[in-house]
């Protein structure tokens, strides 16, 4: 049983090499540590069920097969239901509103939220939509677009002010994005509701695509810099447990 539980081991080793870029046998066992021969045996089993196949080039990847495996594992996931924990403990951590958000037709769109504790709250909810430049959770998605896509955005949209906060000149958002893409996080500061400042962090699925954000919302004047600081941190600690339930590792950042 010992040795079964080990060879399962080296074969997931071999299937997560593979997964970041192809490999000939040659390299998988330079690599991985293992001897040509082992390497081989594990080869022949993982080509005969089929989720691996080799390239003319002798570099070995991994089939089709294995990638709408996958894609039918993907569809066991509730984004909504599954992150609904992570909410709760991080509303009851920072005390202000939680929302999860996809974006769609480049405009944001809430799925799920966590109703701060405070007295005073957020009014944005599941269903809501907000211009993208304005909000955190949309200037991160606006972050991560393919850069056509994001000069089609800019080309089709006007920015248009919301509040004084506000950013509509083209360059300064532009900036704002590349720093957003750069720290990993986004912040707006009143930018689509005078009194409403947020915080939005990228949730990864299985191939690193961002998918969805988390973000913390509540009343300026309780977020200080320190609050911010300490919100940010938490945010990002509950992302990365959200995406990790989708697949994702940080190793797919590097």
């Amino acid at each position: 049983m010992q040795y079964q539980n080990k060879s399962l081991g080296k074969a997931f080793d071999i299937i997560n090499v593979l997964c970041k870029e192809p490999k000939t046998a040659t390299e998988l066992s330079r690599e991985l540590d293992l001897n040509q021969t082992t390497v081989h045996r594990f080869l022949v089993t993982l080509t005969e069920i089929g989720i691996i196949e080799k390239l003319p080039n002798n570099k070995i990847r991994m089939s089709y097969k294995f990638i709408d495996m996958g894609k039918m594992a993907e569809n066991h996931y509730d984004l909504v239901g599954d992150s609904r924990p992570f909410l709760e403990a991080l509303a009851k951590e920072t005390g202000e509103s939680v929302l999860i958000s996809t974006f769609q037709n480049y405009s944001v769109s809430y799925l799920s939220k966590v109703e701060s504790s405070q007295t005073v709250r957020i009014v944005l909810g599941p269903g809501d939509r907000a211009p993208s430049y304005t909000v955190a959770s949309g200037k991160l998605f606006l972050a991560h677009l393919d850069e056509p896509l994001l000069q089609k955005y800019l080309s089709k949209t006007k920015l248009e002010k919301k509040t004084n906060n506000t950013l509509i000149v083209k360059e300064t958002l532009l900036q704002e994005l590349a720093t957003i893409k750069a720290q990993g996080f986004a912040i707006d500061h009143e930018e689509y509701l005078l009194g409403l400042k947020g915080m939005a962090a990228p949730i990864y699925d299985s191939t690193g695509k961002v998918v969805a954000a988390l973000s913390v919302a509540g009343v300026a004047l309780r977020l200080d810099e320190e609050k911010t600081q300490m919100t940010i941190n938490q945010l990002l600690h509950y992302a990365q447990k959200i995406s990790s339930t989708l697949g994702w590792n940080k190793e797919m950042l590097n």
